[in-house]
């Protein structure tokens, strides 16, 4: 959980240290920054892990890399450097001498989950992961490109602030270009049942992949099936896993987690909160989110208050998010009346993660410096996962969504965590009506009509998100295009 920042200019590099005070909390390292006579990069990271996010540098001085993530196929790219004496030991350093090597044709074969930014001596590179599990922002200052991990790190410099796309790269002197999607593995599982247990064998190696080493572990429990699948499969990795749990008395999430953690044998952490300790953090969860969509915030507190709680104790968590999408686990996803709906519906779930639920955990974990991984989203999981026939993810009498990942890994858990039925984040909690009940208490039926639209295409959908849009103004203006932020469908 690095922070990135960086600007292709000749004159400009002053910028950095107060572009990159916006986004301190991502790392707990000293921010280290390099310049050239073309622009600057500066970057930090998390000691606890020992990231090494860069600035990484040619022996030359020509060129340097910064990078907010890590490669799952670390060993198959240093098998195509011919030349080079790796001297750091980061994955910063092996897609610098990669690009050297192999130039643009390196992005299709870079795995995992990364945000990344090479200046090679007047020209800036610029990538991000299939998915968007890292973030990235990009923008211009006086016609300079600059970049950064978050949106407030440029919206005091850049005259419009935009998402940098999943799955692209941009070479500054040549343009925006995709680089190959995710596509399904070549696999025939020989039935339903086979594809359940070999989905299990992937995602331990997943777990086991991304687990550092002499690090206490944590997990954020929700007590759903993706949360309690990961803290089941990391307890057995792990000499001691802490998980942690967040929500209002009598939230039916607690139940479930404190039920999983003692199944599985784990330390188990709390946070009851109310409504008054939801409105108190309000503005920083908007803030840190850097977005208005109603129900995203709305998961976003109960979020950013298990991080909060989860930072006292760990310097790395795991997540369980990904398994909706991956498995078909929505509800209304069983309305569909076609397999082709069906496929194309989880898809269209997939492609929205980097802006919602990818963008609500990264900052929740950042906000209070702590690193996050999401097992589920392991390239090859997903892959996997793309390969299974779509009419296997609901599946029975019952239509029962996410079978695949319930029958693989029902030796791990109880019966009725397993098969529990899918609850929205903040549903869990117990917090679901609690602010949309403030909301409509403070805004006036004449304030939202007047508010409501936002341009002749954007309108605000509740008075709830009009609360949240006030307070995203007043920290990020109108620099952000209205079509950038991520809208969550089927509310």
């Amino acid at each position: 959980m690095s922070g990135i920042v960086g600007i292709l200019s000749a004159d400009k590099q002053g910028l950095l240290p107060k572009m990159f005070e916006k986004i301190q909390h991502r790392g707990t390292s000293k921010p280290i920054t390099w310049d050239s006579s073309s622009g600057a990069l500066c970057t930090s990271g998390i000691s606890a892990i020992n990231e090494k996010p860069g600035p990484i540098i040619t022996p030359s001085g020509d060129s340097a890399a910064v990078m907010d993530g890590s490669f799952t196929n670390v060993q198959e790219l240093l098998g195509m450097l011919e030349v080079h004496q790796l001297e750091d030991d980061s994955d910063a350093e092996v897609a610098l001498h990669t690009f050297e090597d192999l130039g643009s044709r390196m992005f299709d074969m870079l795995e995992g989950e990364f945000a990344l930014a090479i200046l090679d001596r007047n020209r800036m590179i610029l990538a991000r992961d299939r998915l968007g599990i890292r973030p990235l922002y990009y923008g211009f200052y006086e016609g300079n490109l600059c970049f950064a991990s978050e949106i407030k790190a440029l919206v005091d410099y850049a005259d419009e602030v935009q998402e940098f796309p999943p799955g692209h790269y941009l070479i500054s002197d040549k343009g925006l270009f995709p680089y190959q999607p995710y596509l399904p593995d070549d696999v025939q599982p020989d039935g339903a049942l086979d594809s359940a247990e070999q989905l299990a064998d992937h995602l331990i190696e997943a777990v086991t992949r991304v687990l550092p080493d002499n690090t206490e572990v944590g997990v954020w429990l929700s007590g759903g099936v993706d949360s309690s699948v990961v803290a089941a499969l990391a307890n057995n990795c792990v000499e001691k896993l802490h998980t942690f749990s967040a929500g209002v008395e009598g939230g039916p999430d607690l139940a479930y987690a404190r039920q999983v953690a003692q199944h599985i044998g784990a330390e188990h952490h709390e946070r009851i909160y109310s409504l008054d300790e939801m409105l108190s953090v309000l503005e920083k969860v908007v803030y840190h989110l850097e977005t208005f969509d109603a129900p995203l915030v709305r998961s976003a507190i109960a979020n950013y208050l298990v991080s909060e709680l989860a930072s006292n104790h760990v310097s790395f968590v795991l997540s369980g998010e990904g398994g909706d999408e991956l498995f078909a686990g929505y509800s209304y996803q069983k309305e569909h009346e076609s397999e082709v709906e069906l496929l194309l519906s989880v898809q269209n779930a997939i492609g929205a993660l980097h802006n919602t639920a990818l963008q609500r955990v990264d900052r929740s974990a950042a906000a209070q410096s702590t690193a996050v991984a999401v097992p589920f989203l392991d390239p090859a999981v997903v892959r996997y996962a793309l390969a299974l026939p779509v009419r296997w993810k609901i599946r029975g009498p019952e239509s029962i969504e996410k079978w695949p990942l319930r029958k693989g890994l029902e030796e791990t858990l109880p019966d009725e965590v397993i098969w529990r039925e899918k609850a929205k984040f903040w549903e869990g909690a117990g917090s679901a009506n609690m602010i949309e009940e403030h909301a409509r208490d403070v805004i006036s039926d004449e304030e939202f009509k007047k508010e409501r639209d936002l341009s002749k295409d954007f309108r605000v959908r509740s008075k709830e998100e009009l609360l949240y849009y006030r307070i995203f103004k007043k920290f990020f203006g109108n620099k952000v295009p209205l079509v950038e932020i991520g809208r969550t469908q089927h509310v």
